[in-house]
């Protein structure tokens, strides 16, 4: 019966090991996951918005999952459990802590020399960088301003996040 669903719907396969929760994968999710990769590979701010379940949370994990296989960029996730909380403070800090390669090269504390170490480590890595933050729409305006800065900081210097 369940096989008889699946193929009325179109749903192509079953992504149980990503949650606990039956979500089913259409043709027409898997071009949304293309076409986010490419978004992601073209240096984009994206915004993943949708209806409470829809399954963006495991999207994205998925299109995190398949950017790690590809090997071709970084992947850097903000882990902070109240998201209007983070400030621009804590991207960086959370890149830095994602990206750093040598552990004795601590980031600066200071405004500005933290965002241009941060831009060279980005640089020195040479893939651009893919930043996550699940319910970024509960992100302070200002971060948001601040993350954009970010952005254009990183493309100055030569890298992409």
């Amino acid at each position: 019966m369940l096989s008889d669903i699946r193929n009325h719907y179109g749903l192509i396969r079953e992504i149980s090991s990503i949650s606990q929760i039956a979500y089913f994968e259409t043709t027409q999710l898997q071009k949304v996951v293309t076409e986010l990769k490419l978004a992601i590979k073209d240096s984009k701010l994206i915004v993943l918005a949708g209806m409470v379940g829809t399954g963006k949370t495991t999207m994205l994990q998925q299109i995190q999952d398949l950017l790690e296989q590809d090997k071709a960029i970084l992947i850097a996730n903000s882990l902070a459990l109240d998201v209007s909380q983070v400030t621009p403070a804590t991207l960086v800090q959370t890149l830095f802590s994602e990206l750093a390669i040598d552990k004795d090269d601590p980031m600066p504390k200071v405004v500005g020399l933290r965002e241009r170490a941060l831009r060279d480590l980005i640089r020195k890595r040479k893939k651009p960088v893919a930043l996550f933050i699940d319910d970024a729409h509960q992100l302070p305006s200002k971060t948001l301003i601040a993350l954009k800065r970010l952005m254009e900081i990183v493309r100055s210097g030569k890298g992409t996040l």
